[in-house]
Formats: structure tokens, C-alpha cells, sequence
């Protein structure tokens, strides 16, 4: 046991830190659980209890939840985390954050396969102290655990084409999972498979046949559920974020035949402006933005606070050298396939982001973290190879980077624990767990509780910090569950004495007995200040000092 920590004592650190960074104040930053951690924790919860989902389905495979589907891997891991620790938010996290600290592990296994040891251990500092990867792994992400999934199968797929070729029928398992924890892995594991198959095509020829059908029959067998989910619509929500669900408008066409003076037939509108052009300008675009500075170094996922940290992009400042050094090293590299593989990752990462609605995605591309850190390890061994620090300029240079690096990694630090959960409260549904328990003490003095709705789902912050009893809840699940009439998420209506509905504070101001939960949009402070008709119970603030709800009272 002494020799084997002594022999892998600089990984073992790794992991610790890994551990350190992903396990520490995990119930408290992100400041909040989300919505759909709540649902993930609250179903997690449900099965442990009855073996059923909110909705009172037996065992699921693709939970309904809000409507959106979701595929229940994850829900299924975090049960253990339930049983032992309670339902809370560190339990729903902690799937998520081992995943991450596995990932690092793995991350240096298929770097070892590739690579050198060095290297390999380099792309597992790299990746534990990565803001990308770290930020998926401190919450409840789905696409942060089927990552890990994917890495399992990408080191087995390795393993197999270099003299194990048994290890092919983990792969295709590992591979088919990832279909099970994520929606988005439909592609993103596609993808990297295609990947795998194109850079060791020479290894996958000389397979027996016979393993390689075999292989294909155990990937067939346990996505087959997933894929059956999609044939009847019930993981379709894809369709919703999908770039090819918003053509544009008639009236946006013929205002651009008009400006050409055209018509559809003509030369100018096949050549410049057909929906087939206009899909694939905006798909290049989207896809170059997550090469873009602004998103890897400066300002990360725009599209999303809850996606990375304020003013700090998805990976440090100090990476941009080492970066450039590493693509310098990798097109160096003798063994061609390392260089195909990780270029070919770099490549195709992307492009399930951009292929939806929104300019920029971290979570749609967040795989490709795992080729970014490889080739920031490769430019760190293409430094110590070359630079030794034998002269006082080399000295130099190794304390300037460390001084960077170190620099680069505090203000991430920095920036994560005391200004986001200050600056992005409200981006993680910031305020229902302080409503929930400030409603307790007083909630049946009231004939209605009407709390405003909102796609937040606030009724699943209600099932999830009363540990509402699912039994009770499954009950009525049918009844009061809204479906969306576009296919998206549906909404819930109420339960006991609490309403979420619309609030029109004209009609409803009048309403005796009742508490009102809303914004100041909703309820503003000088239609509801008359102490005779009214009565301030509360107010829950975000963490920046700004009003999120008001509790009034009609007396």
C-alpha cells in the first residue's frame, strides 16, 4: 500500500486538491440550488421513498418533471447521496462534483495512453483547476456527469485498440450511458465516437468482427430506451433550443426580396439569402464565438451567468500562453493519431452549441475542456523540455509564469466566492428557500397563499425544503400539472392552500385572508403601502441588496 502511494504520490495530490475544490462549501456556493437541481434532488428523494418520480411513474428511465424530460441517470446516483446525507443541497450536488473529481483521474489515464506520464499529470492539474470544469462539477449538472461517462468510454476505447480489445464492450457501454445522464450527449458523444473511430481506423479494421458486433449490440441494447424516448417525443425539448425550430419569419424574407428587388427564384436570393445560408452563417458563428477571447479568457458564457464567473472567462487568464505554447507542441508530436485525436475534439466540441438558439454555450460545449487541457499540458512539457532554468533568464521566465498562473487562479477564486453569489443570486433562483422557510411558522393562518409563477418552477423549491411527502404529491401530480401547449416546460398550479398563478394586482388586492408572494413588478410598493388594507410581512432580498420578493398580506 506504501509503494503504491509512494509511487503515485504527485497524482494522489491531484486528487486531493480536485476534492478540496470540488467538495468544499458545496451546499452554500452556487448560493442556491437552481430549479432543475431542485427537481433532480426532490425525484432522487421520490424514488427513495417510493420508487416513483414526482409523478408518480414506477422506475423511469426519462423523468417528465416540468415537462422537459429529463433522462434519469443522474436522479439515480444521487439516491445513495439521499439515503446517507439527506435531502439538501449539498446531497444533490455531490453526484456531480465526484463525477468532476473522477474526471480528473481519467483525464490522466487517457493522457498517460497518449501522451507521456508528465503530460498526463499536467492535464490533471490542468483540469482541477480549470473555472470551465470546475463550475459544472460544484452543482447539478447533468452534462458535467455524462462527461465523466464519456471519459470512461474514451479510455476504454483506447485501451482496446492497445492490446485489450476486450475493453471495447466497456466503451460502448460507457458511451451508451451518457445518453442516460444527458439529453445533449445524443450528439456530443456521437461526435467524439466519430472521433475515435477516424483517428484509429487502422486499430478498428483489424478488430475480430465478432467483437466489434458485439460491442455495437451492447451500445444498441442499453441506449435503446433513450432512443425509444425519442421516437415518442418524450425527450424532445431539444427541438425547443434546436436553431432549426426558428426559421425566419415570411414577412423578414419578403422584406429582403423587396430590398433585392427580387424574387425567390432569382440568382441573388439562391446565392445569398436561401434559410439553408442563413442557418449556416449563424451555425459558423456560434461556433467560432467558443474560440472567441471574449469566451475563453475575459467574459466566459454570456449567454448565461449561471454558466461561468463574473468577469473571468472559462478558462484562466494565464492559459492563454500556455495555449499557444501547446498547439505549438502538439502539431510537433511524432505520434500522429494524439495529434488527430485532440485536434478533431478541439473541432467538433462546439458544435451541439452551435447548433442551437443562443450565441455562446458552456454546457452544450463543455467537452471540450478534456482536448483544451491536454494541449495546455502538452505547452507546459514543451517548457520544461526546453527550458531547464539553467540560466537567470529561464528563472526568470518559470517565476513569471508561476506569478501568472498563480495571479490567474486567485482571481478566479476570488471572483467565484465573493462576487458571484453577490452579483448572480438571482441567476440561481436565489430567495425560495428563504420563502419557504419564512412561510412554515404561519402557512395555514392564511385561506390562500398565491405565490407568482414563474418558469423558475417555484413549486419544486416547496416539494424539495418541506421534504414534502411524494406519496401525498403523486396523488395530485396529474391534476395539477399544466402542460405547455408549445412543447416546452408546463407549469404547476398549486397545492393545499398555495396558488402559482399570475398575480393582477387590481383584481386581487382586495381578496381577504390571502398572502401574496411577488416582485415589485408584480406588486409595487405604492399600490400595496395602505396599512389599513394591507400588511408587509416580509421582504427576501438577493444577495446584492435588491428586493426578489415581497410577502403582503390583505387584511
Amino acid at each position: 500500500m506504501l509503494q503504491i502511494i509512494s509511487k503515485h504520490k504527485l497524482l494522489l495530490l491531484i486528487l486531493a486538491l480536485a476534492t478540496i475544490l470540488r467538495l468544499w462549501g458545496l451546499g452554500t456556493n452556487p448560493p442556491h440550488l437552481t430549479n432543475d437541481e431542485a427537481a433532480l434532488g426532490y425525484n432522487a428523494y421520490s424514488i427513495l421513498k417510493t420508487a416513483r418520480d414526482e409523478h408518480g411513474e414506477l422506475l423511469p428511465i426519462i423523468f417528465k418533471s416540468f415537462g422537459d424530460w429529463k433522462p434519469g441517470l443522474y436522479i439515480y446516483a444521487t439516491v445513495p447521496f439521499v439515503a446517507t446525507l439527506g435531502l439538501n443541497e449539498f446531497s444533490t450536488r455531490a453526484a456531480s462534483a465526484v463525477a468532476g473529481i473522477v474526471a480528473v483521474l481519467l483525464v490522466y489515464l487517457i493522457g498517460k495512453n497518449l501522451f507521456s506520464r508528465r503530460v498526463a499529470l499536467l492535464s490533471a492539474v490542468f483540469l482541477t483547476i480549470s473555472p470551465w470544469h470546475l463550475q459544472f462539477s460544484r452543482s447539478a449538472w447533468e452534462a458535467n456527469f455524462s462527461l465523466t461517462l464519456l471519459l470512461f468510454g474514451v479510455y476504454f476505447f483506447i485501451q482496446a485498440v492497445s492490446k485489450k480489445p476486450k475493453y471495447i464492450y466497456l466503451s460502448a457501454l460507457f458511451f451508451a450511458l451518457t445518453l442516460w445522464a444527458y439529453q445533449g450527449a445524443k450528439l456530443s458523444s456521437f461526435l467524439v465516437l466519430i472521433i475515435l473511430l477516424l483517428t484509429f481506423r487502422k486499430e478498428i479494421f483489424s478488430f475480430p468482427r465478432k467483437k466489434i458486433i458485439i460491442a455495437f449490440l451492447i451500445g444498441v441494447i442499453v441506449a435503446l430506451p433513450v432512443i425509444f424516448s425519442l421516437l415518442f417525443g418524450k425527450a424532445g425539448r431539444l427541438e425547443v433550443y434546436s436553431v432549426f425550430s426558428y426559421p425566419r419569419s415570411e414577412e423578414y424574407i419578403q422584406n429582403i426580396l423587396k430590398q433585392e428587388n427580387v424574387t425567390k427564384d432569382s440568382l441573388q436570393y439562391v446565392l445569398y439569402h436561401t434559410e439553408p445560408f442563413n442557418f449556416l452563417r449563424g451555425i459558423a458563428g456560434r461556433w467560432m464565438n467558443h474560440y472567441s477571447g471574449r469566451f475563453l479568457f475575459f467574459e466566459g458564457d454570456w449567454s448565461s451567468p449561471r454558466h461561468s464567473v463574473p468577469e473571468t472567462g472559462v478558462m484562466l487568464f494565464a492559459d492563454a500562453v500556455m495555449l499557444l505554447l501547446g498547439l505549438i507542441a502538439l502539431v510537433r508530436l511524432k505520434d500522429r493519431r494524439a495529434v488527430m485525436f485532440v485536434i478533431l475534439w478541439l473541432l467538433f466540441a462546439p458544435i451541439p452549441a452551435a447548433l442551437s438558439r443562443d450565441s455562446i454555450h458552456a454546457v452544450r460545449s463543455l467537452n471540450m475542456v478534456i482536448p483544451l487541457v491536454f494541449i495546455l499540458a502538452l505547452g507546459s512539457n514543451y517548457l520544461l523540455q526546453n527550458l531547464q532554468a539553467k540560466r537567470m533568464w529561464q528563472k526568470g521566465l518559470w517565476l513569471g509564469l508561476a506569478a501568472l498562473y498563480l495571479f490567474s487562479f486567485g482571481y478566479y477564486l476570488d471572483q467565484y466566492w465573493v462576487h458571484a453569489p453577490k452579483k448572480y443570486s438571482e441567476y440561481w433562483h436565489y430567495g425560495y428557500k428563504q420563502l419557504v422557510e419564512k412561510l412554515k411558522p404561519f402557512q395555514a393562518k392564511y385561506a390562500d397563499i398565491v405565490i407568482q409563477q414563474s418558469y423558475a418552477q417555484p413549486y419544486i423549491f416547496f416539494l424539495f425544503y418541506n421534504q414534502y411527502d411524494p406519496v401525498k404529491y403523486q396523488a395530485i401530480s396529474k391534476e395539477v400539472f399544466l402542460p405547455s401547449q408549445y412543447g416546452d416546460v408546463g407549469l404547476v398550479s398549486g397545492f393545499e392552500n398555495i396558488q402559482f398563478r399570475e398575480i393582477s394586482w387590481r383584481e386581487d388586492r382586495g381578496k381577504s385572508r390571502t398572502l401574496f408572494v411577488a416582485d415589485l413588478i408584480k406588486i409595487p410598493r405604492q399600490d400595496s403601502s395602505s396599512e389599513k388594507e394591507f400588511n408587509l410581512v416580509g421582504e427576501i432580498k438577493y444577495l446584492n441588496n435588491k428586493t426578489a420578493l415581497r410577502l403582503i398580506e390583505v387584511k
